[in-house]
């Protein structure tokens, strides 16, 4: 995810202390299961404003061949397949509360990663070493959803994040679990609410204290790439792709002439060839051709056409030819045993950009 995540997380802790109706502060009754789902319309408002101020006309979708339906988007689908148009809406409040837990209380994520632990951990050491950036200054975290059930977190993120008086925020808490822990949402667990990995350049929040960079990884995006039999790859290719964000961190990569979606996909596919260079240079990940075409559907299946979003990804053949672009480089800098410095590695693919979004239709 780009380098917006830092600004969206600020934005998100802005936004949550508009959700705060009048009079809650002073009320007597607890709220009952729908205000969950109730937004006020000042925090729909402040959203709307900063749509506007994005330039999102810059694409036009019909020069470019993408379809929405892919194996991994297919099966996390078919996962909800039962739910409501409510479940729907409650999840995506799930989604938001574990999202900010992990960045607010990163002391309490956790470590480890499940059954793809010693990848995850080995390719960020290895990254570290391999580009020119101080690894020292990024942290590694586990998105996880168990918190969905935990009422003491879920009054604590109620509290800080929606700045909802301690009462209120224990009603929401209790409200929160019990619909969570139910079969329909895995008790919690269920992938859709861990279904992302995003990387943080840091920033300050203000009444709350400073956010260090990080990496964060859901176990929900994980366990999909596995289903779809992916699961040997995928951890170190999203790893990849989320530390070359930390590398547009460091190297003030995110300046351009671009603005509104085509920014943002300029970034992403330089994220995207980081990771093809980093995955298969000699002095890198190593892996072979035929891991780096499944690294590369990895890319693929989670290329976007959300051609008018400001968070647009660039289509499934954008981010295969990115990666693909990657690992053609890293063939030429094996000839000559080094990496190339960062800044250079990102001048090389400014100039390519125009070739990879090429209009395909």
């Amino acid at each position: 995810m780009r380098n917006t995540i830092a600004s969206r997380v600020a934005v998100a802790v802005t936004a949550l202390t508009l959700l705060t109706p009048p009079g809650w502060a002073q009320a007597e009754s607890t709220p009952d299961t729908g205000t969950l789902l109730a937004l006020p319309a000042e925090a729909t408002a402040h959203a709307n404003q900063l749509q506007a101020r994005l330039d999102i006309e810059a694409i036009d979708p019909s020069d470019y061949v993408c379809s929405s339906s892919t194996p991994i988007r297919d099966w996390l689908a078919a996962s909800k397949a039962d739910w409501t148009a409510v479940d729907h809406n409650l999840a995506n409040l799930a989604q938001q509360v574990v999202l900010l837990d992990t960045v607010l209380f990163p002391d309490d994520a956790g470590t480890g990663f499940g059954a793809f632990t010693t990848p995850v951990t080995h390719a960020f050491r290895d990254l570290g070493r391999f580009w020119d950036i101080d690894s020292s200054r990024i942290r590694l975290l586990p998105l996880r959803s168990t918190m969905l059930t935990d009422r003491t977190k879920l009054t604590r993120i109620f509290t800080v994040g929606w700045g909802f008086p301690e009462a209120i925020s224990k009603s929401l808490a209790d409200q929160m679990a019990t619909l969570m822990d139910t079969d329909k949402f895995d008790h919690g667990r269920h992938p859709g609410f861990t279904f992302n990995a995003f990387a943080i350049g840091g920033l300050e929040i203000p009444g709350f204290g400073t956010v260090p960079p990080e990496i964060v990884m859901g176990d929900g995006v994980l366990a999909g790439m596995r289903a779809v039999g992916l699961g040997d790859v995928a951890p170190q290719a999203i790893l990849a792709h989320e530390y070359g964000h930390h590398v547009q961190y460091q190297r003030d990569l995110f300046n351009s002439d671009l603005t509104g979606p085509e920014a943002s996909r300029r970034t992403e596919l330089m994220a995207d060839a980081f990771a093809g260079y980093y995955l298969t240079h000699a002095r890198g990940a190593t892996m072979q051709w035929k891991r780096v075409q499944q690294f590369v559907e990895v890319f693929a299946q989670l290329g976007d056409c959300s051609f008018a979003g400001d968070s647009h990804h660039g289509t499934p053949n954008q981010r295969l030819h990115a990666a693909e672009w990657g690992y053609g480089l890293a063939n030429d800098a094996q000839k000559q045993g080094h990496v190339l410095p960062t800044l250079t590695f990102a001048s090389l693919f400014d100039r390519q950009l125009p070739t990879l979004v090429a209009p395909d239709a």
